[in-house]
């Protein structure tokens, strides 16, 4: 789940340690129609700046001041605009993402900044590290939650199968194709469960898969995951559903919810 991901303020203090010299804001917008520019310009905040929301939500002004320069790196430009974008909302999260990953390493490709960013045979390597680290940051659900989004997706492919075995219990598999019909970075899962609402199998088990904006994936679920079912335990239909992790909230548990399912038919004679 997303709070699992808190690792990334680890990354986000390597950044500020690495980042206290690399002071001067150097510009290389993606070229863009001029009335989208402005658009975007008149959404920028003027507390916009790299790093998590919480630092300009709960840190005092002062501090910021302090603060503001090691965060923003070469970057600030890249990330004024970056939420400028999402607070617009006429693109994709993705579409938002990537852009400020393109301009960052162009400003990368510029030698912008000063220290570590300017030596030789190092300096281009350690601004393209701390921009993919912004841009991890960025492009999931921690990303999901400032652009506005609701959870969504939908089951766009089925294939079901049975697993003969010759030793012990046959098993049975449905995979299902998941496409992201949103504009956010969505974490899914996918469940099968029987008739009687049980369930049989998760994957992923112990976390969610990412799938980008306008992307698709595959989930695969069945007995075969599990000693407890074989294909003898199952009813002639079951049920798989993909779930969505909620992008409103923060939590461990209890923050994923249905949003598409389809029946599946176990023996030829059912007929979902």
């Amino acid at each position: 789940m997303r709070a699992r991901r808190l690792i990334v303020v680890g990354s986000l203090i390597t950044v500020l340690a690495a980042c206290l010299t690399a002071r001067n804001a150097t510009d290389a917008p993606v070229a863009l129609p001029a009335d989208y520019v402005a658009r975007e310009a008149a959404n920028m905040d003027p507390a916009d700046r790299c790093g998590p929301a919480f630092i300009q939500d709960h840190v005092p002004a002062g501090l910021i001041s302090v603060m503001g320069p090691v965060i923003d790196g070469p970057f600030r430009p890249v990330c004024r605009r970056h939420d400028a974008c999402y607070r617009l909302n006429e693109h994709t999260q993705s579409w938002c993402d990537d852009r400020m990953r393109d301009e960052m390493l162009a400003i990368c490709d510029l030698q912008a900044g000063s220290g570590a960013y300017r030596v030789p045979g190092i300096g281009l390597s350690l601004c393209r590290f701390h921009a993919g680290v912004y841009y991890a940051a960025i492009n999931n659900t921690y990303g999901a939650y400032a652009h506005i989004g609701q959870p969504g997706g939908e089951i766009t492919g089925v294939r079901s199968r049975v697993i003969d075995d010759a030793i012990t219990d046959d098993e049975f598999t449905v995979c299902v194709d998941v496409a992201n019909t949103t504009d956010i970075v969505q974490e899914y899962d996918v469940e099968m469960h029987t008739e009687d609402g049980v369930r049989v199998d998760r994957e992923p088990d112990t976390y969610e898969t990412n799938v980008r904006a306008g992307e698709s994936a595959e989930f695969c679920v069945g007995t075969n995951a599990t000693p407890l079912w074989s294909l003898k335990d199952l009813s002639d239909t079951v049920y798989v559903s993909i779930r969505a992790d909620t992008p409103e909230n923060f939590a461990f548990t209890n923050d994923m919810v249905i949003v598409d399912s389809i029946a599946v038919a176990v023996r030829p004679s059912a007929t979902p």
